[in-house]
This record gives C-alpha cells, structure tokens and sequence, in this order.
C-alpha cells in the first residue's frame, strides 16, 4: 500500500501523541524536540525531522505548545476522525491471543473499539462476549464487516488459516490489518498491514543488551 509518509516517523509521531498526553495530563504546556528526544534515546534532529514531514509545528528555540503538537499529531494519525466516531475493528481468532487483545482496554480510549469477532471453533461460535459482541463464524465475516462499515482487522489466528482470513477481510472492505502470526501472507496493494513479532522485539532487546 502506497503511503503518502515514510512509515517510521508515522510510528514515531503515535510515541510522540502519548507521552503529549501524558504531559497534558500533568500540566505540561511546553516542550522542546530535544526533551522528546531523551523520552525515546533518539537525537533532537530526528525528532525535529519526523515533524518536518507534516509541516511546522512551532518556532525554533521556543518548543512547542504540548496542548497544539498533540492535536496536530492527531490530526495526522487520523484520531481526529473517531472522537466522535470510534473505529470498529474486526477480530478474527478467539483463541488466548485474539481474547487477550479483545480484553486490551487501552485502544477503546484510543478511538478503536473491536465491533465484531470471528472464529472456527463451534463451542465458541455463539458466545457472548462482555462487551456483548457475539462471537461469530468465519463465513460471516463479509456480512458482518460490511454492515458495520469495518475497516481495520485484526488477526489472531494460526498462519495456516491466516490467508483466508486475510482474503475475506480484504474482499469485505477492510484496508488495514493488524497481523499476529508470522509467516508469509499476500495482500492487495491497497491494504496496509503491520506485523506484530514478539521475537523480533525480543532479539532488538537482546541486542541492546550485548551491546551495552
């Protein structure tokens, strides 16, 4: 999927909208590239670079507004649009990692609520969830995804069933897809989709260390 911004400076700038409103939360009305540099062990330019992608932000040598950067950066993430409108999401797999996410509270506050919920388990198919979403078959996710406008999924699923998966969700509207199993899974040119890769994670962390 073609990005109108490089990738990493957009998950930069999601850093970026939370430690804002952390120091919102406090009081915090100003703060310089260099401090949000040290929060994350990044340069000052890097951080003054990432910002310059989408426009200007404040003047040199007075930092920025907390309150106006974490609006902007927002803006740009698109959390604009679900103050008053949430983001339904789509989880397919209601395994451990699928309810594990299902239960992840912090999203809802994000502006992302997970709408509807899919598995292949017929003991599980039925079941009402807390939030009292129906957990549903797999061969419902084009009805249910198009009746609730879904266009964001997420996939807990073994990577045996994770292309059809993705093909159902795809052909049903979904244009972003947050990935668990690892392995390769084709995707049409207009569907974004982020892996999540707790190995990969670890090994960064691994290096960290080695290299202390």
């Amino acid at each position: 999927m073609k990005l109108r911004y490089p990738n990493r400076p957009s998950r930069r700038l999601s850093l970026y909208h939370r430690h804002l409103a952390s120091l919102q939360s406090f009081g915090v009305e100003t703060i310089s590239s260099r401090e949000i540099a040290t929060v994350y062990g990044l340069a000052p330019f890097q951080v003054r670079k990432d910002l310059s992608y989408f426009g200007a932000f404040g003047r040199r040598g007075r930092g920025y507004s907390v309150i106006r950067l974490k609006e902007k950066i927002g803006k740009i993430l698109g959390l604009d649009k679900v103050w008053d409108k949430v983001w339904a999401m789509a989880l397919v797999g209601a395994g451990n990692i699928g309810m594990a996410v299902f239960r992840y509270q912090e999203p809802r506050s994000q502006g992302f609520k997970i709408a509807a919920v899919f598995d292949s388990d017929p003991k599980k198919i039925g079941k009402k969830l807390e939030s009292g979403v129906v957990i549903k078959a797999l061969d419902q996710i084009p009805s249910e995804v198009q009746k609730l406008g879904i266009k964001l999924g997420a996939l807990a699923v073994p990577l045996k069933a994770a292309q059809a998966a993705v093909d159902s969700l795809a052909a049903a509207g979904v244009k972003a897809i947050l990935c668990f199993p690892s392995g390769q899974i084709n995707v049409p040119k207009d569907v974004a989709v982020k892996r999540v890769n707790l190995g990969v994670d670890l090994e960064t962390l691994s290096y960290f260390l080695a290299n202390r």
